[in-house]
C-alpha cells in the first residue's frame, strides 16, 4: 500500500485557495524543530469552519481536532483508504459499513471513488455526523447513510467520555472530563444483508470484540474484508474471534495497528 502525499492530495480535484499555505506548512513540518509548534499555531487560529478541497471533495475542516490538523498537513490513513478504494473496485463490492466514522474521512473518500456503493456510517458523537451529513449534501453524495448510534453487542444507552474538548475519539472505558450518552445498537438488529461483498471498517477505540458479537450474522452470511484497530490486551481475543468464522489476515499495519482480513 502507497501513502499518498500531501501535495498530490492537494491537487487531485480543484485548485484550493489555500494551496501556497498549504504547501509552505507541508514543507515546514517536516523539520523536527516545528513539527510541534505548526499544529499547535494552527490550533490557536481556532479555524472551526475551514473550507478545503482535496481529492476532489470539498471538506469543512475543524483545525482545533487533531485528525483535521493531521489530515490538513500530512494526509490521514491514505493508503489504507486507497488500498480499500482499489479493492471495491476490483471486486465490485456492494457496502462499505464505516463503524467510528469520526467525521467521515473514509466514508467521504470511498464515497467519491465508488459512488454505486452502498455506505453506511456510524460515529457515537452528533457533531462527527452532523459534519459528515454536511459535507455529504455539500459533495451531492448519495449513497452514504449516516447514524448517530454506538455500535456494540446489545441495545442500551451508554457513556462515552474523553478527555479533552476538542477529541472526537469518544471512549466507553475512559474516565474523561467531558462525558456523553448516546444510544447503542448491534449491528444484526440494524443490518439484514446476506451474500453480499461488503467491506467493513471498526475504528471504535477498544470496544471492537463487541462490535463483532453484535454483527455476527453479518460476517458469518456474507463475504467479507474487515480492517479494524485494535491492540494490547484486546488483539488476541478479537482475532481469535474472528478466526473462528473463517477469517484470515492479509496484512497488518504496524504503524496504526489496523489488521486486513478476509473470510474469502
Amino acid at each position: 500500500m502507497v501513502e499518498q502525499s500531501p501535495e498530490k492530495a492537494c491537487v487531485a480535484g480543484s485548485i484550493p485557495a489555500e494551496t501556497t499555505m498549504f504547501i509552505m506548512l507541508s514543507f515546514l513540518i517536516k523539520f523536527p524543530i516545528l513539527k510541534r509548534i505548526i499544529p499547535s499555531i494552527i490550533r490557536r487560529l481556532n479555524l472551526k469552519n475551514f473550507k478545503y478541497n482535496a481529492f476532489g471533495i470539498n471538506f469543512k475542516l475543524d483545525l482545533n481536532y487533531f485528525i483535521d490538523r493531521r489530515f490538513y498537513l500530512a494526509g490521514y490513513d491514505d493508503d489504507v483508504i486507497n488500498h480499500l478504494n482499489n479493492l471495491i473496485k476490483k471486486h465490485n463490492f456492494n457496502y462499505f459499513i464505516d463503524i467510528g466514522s469520526c467525521w467521515g474521512l473514509y466514508s467521504l473518500r470511498i464515497s467519491k471513488e465508488n459512488p454505486n456503493i452502498s455506505i453506511l456510517s456510524f460515529d457515537v458523537f452528533k457533531k462527527n455526523i452532523d459534519r459528515l451529513n454536511s459535507m455529504k449534501i455539500q459533495n451531492n453524495f448519495k449513497n452514504i447513510t449516516t447514524y448517530n448510534l454506538a455500535i456494540g453487542e446489545n441495545r442500551r444507552i451508554e457513556k462515552f467520555s474523553v478527555d479533552e474538548d476538542y477529541s472526537p475519539n469518544y471512549a466507553k472505558d475512559l474516565d474523561g472530563k467531558f462525558t456523553i450518552e448516546v444510544q447503542q445498537d448491534y449491528i444484526d438488529n440494524l443490518i439484514d444483508i446476506k451474500n453480499n461483498l461488503i467491506v467493513i471498517k471498526i475504528d471504535v477505540e477498544r470496544s471492537e470484540l463487541e462490535v463483532l458479537k453484535g454483527a455476527k450474522n453479518l460476517i458469518k452470511n456474507n463475504k467479507c474484508f474487515i480492517v479494524l484497530e485494535t491492540f494490547g490486551r484486546q488483539e488476541k481475543v478479537v482475532l481469535n474471534y474472528l478466526k473462528q468464522y473463517g477469517y484470515k489476515i492479509v496484512n497488518h499495519n504496524l504503524r496504526t495497528s489496523d489488521y486486513f482480513l478476509k473470510n474469502f
